[in-house]
Order: structure tokens, then C-alpha cells, then sequence
């Protein structure tokens, strides 16, 4: 099934150029195949075109998809149409829609459904990555704490309050990701709190810069759990090591229904190479891809991930 979604989704991303000159070439091998059929079956159409009709649809288009059973329709009336069947070209017409009507639709659900599971997938590695790193996070404020529960309890309780807080605000966040009431009080709020779970605010300048555009749901938890990522690299290689004390979250609207995301540090920027970086760049760059962006990484100030996507709108079905 994965295979078959690629191939429809390759197909839609052709230049239009390439896939009419597909469609002619397709729509003139099924006349020509009719033709050589000659009167065989009588005026069935379907013979030849049917076939071809199926093929454009489910691989191309159902704008070209239309096309052909126009052509189709002109071609059977004005060649193979028996005297007096005037309204069989109806029954053409019909058939050919409703076919038409039911690929597009099956197209579309298995193109949402890919994509759904493509979400969950890049979810449960982010989820996975993210749970490891809280685990590490947690096991040094635990050894802080202890190294503090005799010469200060106080602190040490301090810490181990702290240390609660955060994973319970972390486990909140990440049970909560795609559940669309999450967002009511709008993506700024939901942002703030989800970088409060991987970065002190009381240690920390966090600041956001987040313009009201419309984005689909998915779209913001997409969003957020780019945003956690670097938040969570940004407090682990900068602000754990006090190599900075500034965090910005940015998102503004552009022409043409386009959005841009940035989020950066005032570290000393993204040096060498690890595993554990590798892995945070794969997971940033498949949750950019459900974006359909193209993710961008600036270290000559800070380090800065941004991305520049296309906006959707809120699907209220949903």
C-alpha cells in the first residue's frame, strides 16, 4: 500500500506538462487500441478508453482524469455510436464520473491515512528521544539533589520540586500533543508552556514572537514538537552549561500563505558532530518534512533552526 500512495503522490507532483503529454499519450494508444478493435462488441467505449480512464485517474489526476472521458464520450458518439442509442453516451458520462469521483476519494483518504501514519511515526521516535533525555535530565537534578539533602535540605527540596514539576508538565505536553483543544488558547500559550518543560524560565530569558496565522491542527503539533526539540538541545548544550541565557520562538506569516518558524539560542552555535545530535537533526528534519519545509540550521551567532512552510487551514471537522 506505501508503494502505491509514493507513486500517486510522485505522480501529483509532476510538472502539469508532463502529466497532460501522459495523458494524450495514454488517451491516443487506448484510440488507436480501439480502432483496431474496429466494431468488435459493438459500441462499447470501455473496451479501449475504460482502462486508460482507471490509469489517469488513480495515477495522474482527475482534472486529466476528466479529459479523457470527455475525449472518450466525443470520440464513442462521433465513431462507434449505433443508430438511434442516443442516450447511451449518458450511461458513459455517469459511469465515467462516478469512477472518477470514487479514485479521487480513495486517493485522498489513502494519501491522509499515509501521512497520519507518517505523523505518528516521527511522534513516537520524537516521544522516544525525548523520554531518554528527560530520563538523563531527571538523574542529574536526582544527584544534585542528593549531593544537597546534607549540607542543604532545603535546596535539595527546592530541586526535587522543581525536577517533579517539569516532568509532570512534560508528560502533560506530550499526552496531549494531537488533541485539538490543546491549541484554544492559541499556539503562543501552548508553545510557552511546552518550552518551560525543557528550559528554566527563572534561569533563562525565553521570549516568543508568534503571529496569529491559520494553521491546521496538525500543523501545530507539528510546530510544537519542532519546538521542543530545540528547546530541549538548546537547554542541554547551552543553557545547562551557561553558554547563553536567551531563548526566541518566532513565527510570522508571509505572502502567499507561507509561514516561517525560527527558534534560537545565543550559544556559542552548533559544533562537531555526535550520535545524540545526529539523531535530534533526523528527527527535526522528518517533522519539517510534514511540514513540507525545507529545514535551515544557522550557527554563526547562536545556533537557529528555521523553516519556511506552506499554511493550512483549520479543518473544523476535525
Amino acid at each position: 500500500m506505501q508503494w502505491l500512495v509514493r507513486l500517486m503522490s510522485w505522480q501529483s507532483k509532476q510538472p502539469a506538462a508532463l502529466r497532460w503529454a501522459m495523458t494524450a499519450a495514454l488517451f491516443g494508444a487506448a484510440l488507436a487500441t480501439r480502432y483496431a478493435l474496429g466494431l468488435f462488441h459493438g459500441a462499447i467505449p470501455s473496451l479501449a478508453f475504460y482502462p486508460v480512464l482507471l490509469i489517469v485517474a488513480a495515477l495522474i489526476g482527475w482534472k486529466e482524469a476528466l479529459a479523457v472521458l470527455g475525449l472518450s464520450v466525443t470520440v464513442g458518439v462521433y465513431f462507434f455510436l449505433p443508430p438511434g442509442m442516443y442516450l447511451l453516451p449518458v450511461g458513459w458520462i455517469f459511469v465515467g464520473s462516478l469512477t472518477i469521483a470514487i479514485i479521487t476519494a480513495l486517493k485522498t483518504l489513502a494519501q491522509e491515512l499515509a501521512e497520519a501514519n507518517e505523523r505518528q511515526r516521527i511522534l513516537f521516535r520524537e516521544l522516544q528521544h525525548r523520554v531518554a533525555n528527560t530520563l538523563q535530565s531527571v538523574s542529574g537534578t536526582l544527584e544534585v539533589a542528593r549531593r544537597n539533602i546534607g549540607p542543604s535540605p532545603a535546596e535539595a527540596g527546592r530541586i526535587l520540586d522543581e525536577a517533579v514539576r517539569r516532568l509532570i508538565s512534560s508528560a502533560d505536553v506530550h499526552r496531549r500533543l494531537n488533541d485539538p483543544e490543546l491549541f484554544g488558547r492559541g499556539l503562543r500559550a501552548i508553545l510557552n508552556d511546552a518550552v518551560q518543560t525543557v528550559i528554566d524560565p527563572q534561569c533563562t530569558d525565553i521570549s516568543f514572537d508568534v503571529d496569529d496565522v491559520d494553521l491546521s491542527f496538525d500543523q501545530m503539533s507539528v510546530i510544537t514538537m519542532i519546538v521542543l526539540e530545540v528547546a530541549n538541545n538548546a537547554q542541554k548544550h547551552v543553557f545547562d552549561r551557561n553558554l547563553g541565557r536567551h531563548f526566541l520562538v518566532a513565527l510570522r506569516a508571509l505572502p502567499d500563505r507561507r509561514a516561517v518558524l525560527s527558534a534560537k539560542d545565543d550559544g556559542p552555535g552548533w559544533a562537531g558532530d555526535s550520535p545524540e545530535r545526529a539523531q535530534g537533526l533526523a528527527i527535526l528534519k522528518g517533522l519539517a518534512d510534514q511540514l513540507r519545509a525545507n529545514l535551515r540550521i544557522n550557527s554563526t551567532a547562536g545556533t537557529e533552526v528555521s523553516m519556511v512552510f506552506p499554511m493550512q487551514p483549520v479543518r473544523v471537522d476535525r
